[in-house]
């Protein structure tokens, strides 16, 4: 899971700090495949209406984005969910890229 999230994260020792909390969110949802928001917060102990806990709140969950966290909206309720489809995306994406700066070759389609 470290590699997961050094992916996502990064190795500044700021970031690390948010290691912990980031595997909580990854358990949290493979346990129960998609919940809210405010749960997702509420269950980190953290009140989205506290400015400061809600910064903290998107710094855990924004790098997650795009990498292996997907979202939905059903009527005002965001929910999260895990996407191994999102993952593979991003890997394809990142294996592309060190492929053409590593080697000066593009990929054949």
């Amino acid at each position: 899971m470290d590699e997961i999230l050094f992916l996502m994260f990064g190795n500044h020792p700021k970031s690390r700090k948010l290691y912990e909390e980031a595997r909580k969110v990854i358990e949290i949802l493979k346990e129960r495949k998609e919940i809210s928001r405010e749960e997702l917060a509420k269950l980190l102990g953290l009140d989205l209406n506290n400015p400061a806990q809600k910064k903290h709140f998107y710094n855990i969950v924004s790098p997650m984005f795009n990498k292996v966290l997907g979202s939905d909206r059903k009527g005002r309720v965001v929910y999260y969910h895990l996407s191994y489809d999102i993952f593979r995306v991003y890997l394809d994406n990142l294996r592309r890229k060190g492929r053409y700066y590593l080697t000066g070759e593009e990929e054949k389609i």
